[in-house]
């Protein structure tokens, strides 16, 4: 039998449809010579020190560092029930199919599993980003030797043991240290967070010792035969702060004074065409950050917005969010309330006259007084030329 290991019910169930897995055993779905099971996130993870001895069950420097020689996993308490049907799957498989998400840790989550249960049988991989019929029959179609992304869960295997390496060794040590010089509590350390907190800190600091201080900017209005340009000065020499602005208004009272009303050159002027790229997909950061702006959503509710649309209406995938906001689109704000971004008008012509229009959100088609394709769904020609809308 062949067994699909996928990262969630909801991936499972979508694969399932398309193989004809359909009949629900409990944890998983079987089909005719297939069977569908799944994850629910990582079932295991890292062991604490205190797995590895005696001596590691307190917090004593002279312990330190951890270093284990053979790294352990356990099974996360939640996880147990899920973890021994996989275990009991496996037992009926000839051949595993990894159909987690497309990324490094969907690949750890499939793969700490089998290692796990000691499985040494053929391993393909099923490399995926949407779960829509076309795109899983496609992926099916095309599954991979399970060698070629095993490098991913050795990075992601990496990466874990390092996370544990940094945080567990360091957190213990600061954390004696610190109460030894009166602080009660626990100082946490990690190699990604305490960085990033460092970071913050910095910029707060920043912030906190920032002092204005007043510069000085000269344009200047130049006229040619061809019309008028404005010029911006660029000072030289002292009296500069760090980004090249003066600071000394006698400077400045200066130079404005040699260039009022006297004749000049153009020492070089160059044109160049080009062209600007279409700008890429959301990240879910940067998704996050826009719908905040906009309507004030927090970042939960962003995070469940993009993950309903990537398992339910397919309409994206992850972790690299295919979505474009709309200036039309209605977003409901973390208070409940409901915002929505005022649509432009058409900047069309029909007939002489202008065409009041406005842009649907969805389907880009061509405005008959348009010469570009802009968002026009809900426009129609009429018979006598007249462009309205519907």
């Amino acid at each position: 039998m062949r067994l699909f290991l996928c990262e969630k019910p909801s991936q499972g169930w979508d694969i399932g449809r398309v193989l004809g897995a359909t009949r629900d055993s409990g944890g998983c779905l079987v089909g005719d010579g297939v069977m569908v099971t799944w994850c629910i996130g990582h079932l295991l993870e890292m062991a604490p020190p205190e797995t590895y001895g005696e001596a590691f069950k307190t917090w004593d420097l002279g312990a330190l560092p951890i270093l284990p020689e053979q790294w352990r996993m356990e099974v996360k308490d939640r996880a147990r029930g899920q973890f021994k049907q996989i275990e009991e799957q496996l037992g009926q498989a000839k051949e595993v199919i990894i159909a987690t998400d497309a990324d490094r840790e969907g690949e750890v989550i499939a793969r700490e599993i089998l290692e796990r249960c000691r499985w040494r049988g053929p391993v393909g991989r099923l490399w995926l980003s949407a779960l829509d019929p076309v795109s899983i029959r496609k992926a099916l179609a095309q599954i991979q030797d399970g060698k070629r992304t095993e490098p991913l869960y050795q990075a992601g295997l990496g990466r874990s043991r390092a996370d544990w390496l940094v945080g567990m060794n360091l957190t213990r040590a600061y954390t004696v240290l610190g109460r030894q010089g009166g602080h009660d509590g626990v100082l946490s350390v990690g190699r990604v967070q305490t960085p990033t907190l460092a970071l913050v800190v910095e910029r707060d600091r920043e912030i906190e010792g920032f002092k204005p201080a007043a510069y000085y900017d000269l344009l200047a209005q130049i006229a040619v035969p061809g019309g008028l340009f404005l010029a911006r000065w660029r000072p030289a020499g002292a009296g500069l702060d760090e980004r090249g602005s003066c600071l000394d208004r006698a400077k400045a009272q200066a130079a404005l004074a040699r260039v009022t009303g006297a004749a000049g050159r153009i020492m070089l002027a160059q044109q160049a065409r080009k062209a600007e790229p279409p700008p890429l997909p959301f990240s879910l950061s940067a998704l996050q950050q826009e719908a905040s702006r906009r309507w004030g959503m927090p970042v939960k509710a962003v995070l469940a917005a993009a993950q309903a649309l990537y398992e339910t209406h397919k309409a994206n995938h992850l972790p690299q969010i295919r979505l474009r906001l709309s200036a039309g689109l209605t977003a409901r704000r973390g208070n409940g309330g409901a915002g929505r971004a005022r649509p432009q008008r058409c900047k069309g012509r029909v007939g002489g006259r202008q065409c009041r229009c406005r842009p649907a959100v969805r389907g880009l088609e061509r405005c008959p007084g348009d010469s570009a394709p802009r968002h026009h769904s809900h426009c129609r020609r009429r018979g006598s030329g007249a462009h309205e809308p519907r």
